[in-house]
């Protein structure tokens, strides 16, 4: 049986949030959103719900805890071939948009 290292270290660690939205997001590129730095600003209301602004479209959701945390692994790989994993994040939300958007002119 092989063993695979996972190093985790606190002060390295980054925020990161899962999106969760009914639907796809298209654009007008033929890159799609990979890539882009900003697609969306999203706002955090006073009242706990999560308002997000893409172009023209308005979408109002809330902020989940998830049930069980998720990490973000990077791979390495050594120069004598092993493999270990850096825990980049710990995902304990998700933004949650349920309702289509709306459209704002």
């Amino acid at each position: 049986m092989s063993q695979i290292e996972i190093r985790y270290e606190k002060a390295r660690q980054r925020e990161f949030c899962l999106l969760e939205a009914q639907g796809s997001l298209e654009t007008d590129g033929t890159g799609g959103l990979r890539g882009q730095q900003k697609f969306a600003e999203i706002e955090r209301l006073d009242n706990g719900q999560v308002l997000m602004r893409i172009g023209v479209h308005r979408a109002q959701g809330s902020l989940v805890k998830l049930k069980k945390p998720l990490a973000v692994l990077k791979k390495r790989v050594a120069d004598d071939g092993s493999i270990s994993y850096d825990i980049e994040a710990v995902v304990k939300e998700k933004l949650l948009f349920k309702l289509r958007p709306d459209v704002v002119l």
